[in-house]
Order: C-alpha cells, then sequence, then structure tokens
C-alpha cells in the first residue's frame, strides 16, 4: 500500500496515462461499506478534478514526480544510451505501451528511439503525434524535478538530444 506521506496536498504527481496531477486532498470516506483512504487530484492536462481510492490509483499508476538524481541521470542516459531503438509497428503499439508504463524510464525509451528514427526519416504522423506527447510528459517530469522554469528544462532536453544526434 502506498505511503500516503508521498502525497502531500498541493503536490504535483503523475497519474498513470492520465498524465501529471496535483493533489487536491487525501482522506477517508467510506465507500460500499469500507472506510478507504481516497485521494483528491486535479488532473492538469483534462483539467478535471477526480476522487480516487488511494489503492486504485496506486493502481492505476500514481506515483511521486521523480528525483532529482533520477531527473539527472534521464538526460544523460537520453544523450548517451545507443540502445536498439524500439521498433514502430504498424500502429506503434510497443511504443506507446511501453510509454504508458507511466514511468520516466520509458519516457526516455520512447522520446530516444522516435529522435532516433527521425535522424533516419521523417516520422509519420502517428510517430509524431506520440513525440509530441511524449516530450510534453518528459519536459513537465523533469522541468518539476529539476525546479526548472519550462523554456529551462526545453533547454536542457534538446541539450541532451542534440549530444544523442551529434547536431
Amino acid at each position: 500500500m502506498a505511503k500516503v506521506a508521498q502525497f502531500e496536498k498541493g503536490k504535483t504527481v503523475v497519474f498513470g496515462p492520465e498524465g501529471f496531477a496535483r493533489v487536491e486532498g487525501i482522506g477517508e470516506r467510506e465507500m460500499l461499506g469500507k472506510r478507504v483512504t481516497v485521494v483528491d487530484l486535479f488532473v492538469l492536462d483534462s483539467k478535471m478534478n477526480v476522487t480516487v481510492p488511494l489503492e486504485r490509483a496506486v493502481e492505476r499508476g500514481l506515483r511521486p514526480v521523480v528525483s532529482k538524481a533520477a531527473a539527472e541521470r534521464s538526460l544523460t542516459r537520453l544523450a548517451d544510451d545507443r540502445s536498439e531503438p524500439l521498433p514502430w509497428n504498424r500502429d506503434g503499439r510497443l511504443l506507446k505501451d511501453r510509454f504508458a508504463e507511466g514511468d520516466l524510464d520509458g519516457m526516455v525509451d520512447v522520446l530516444a528511439s522516435l529522435v532516433d528514427t527521425q535522424e533516419e526519416r521523417k516520422l509519420n504522423d502517428g510517430q509524431r503525434a506520440l513525440l509530441d506527447k511524449v516530450r510534453k510528459a518528459y519536459v513537465r517530469e523533469v522541468g518539476e524535478a529539476l525546479r526548472l522554469s519550462e523554456e529551462k528544462t526545453e533547454a536542457r532536453i534538446d541539450a541532451a538530444i542534440a549530444e544523442r544526434t551529434g547536431a
């Protein structure tokens, strides 16, 4: 079971495939005859308030934003890691599934794969849309972890990609 202390009111968290959310509150409620801990979230991308039992939210990928050290490691990995890119099959399912896992490593894997593909050939519409979505999520998480503005975070990511591509 997740520790309630991980999800303080006002903190930004990652809420699985829904993206980033702000914790609006944590409390106890009676649901179906049982007392459960619930978390009230404001999902930033959809601008929607949701109340979810904490246990269920964690199952759906609720987690704190990564640490500063993890964000720095991810930037280094984006710049230096030369793993085999994830293949883009007909509907991009492998890349989409990896991104949907909701962790920072998955974001780096997908971002690196799409950047590498873009170096070889023009991306199709689905690849470009996924690249934009992953980059937006990566910028938000790295920026939050490093306490940087969006512009400074973009610059750090652009520098890592330039190092990766030799540009």
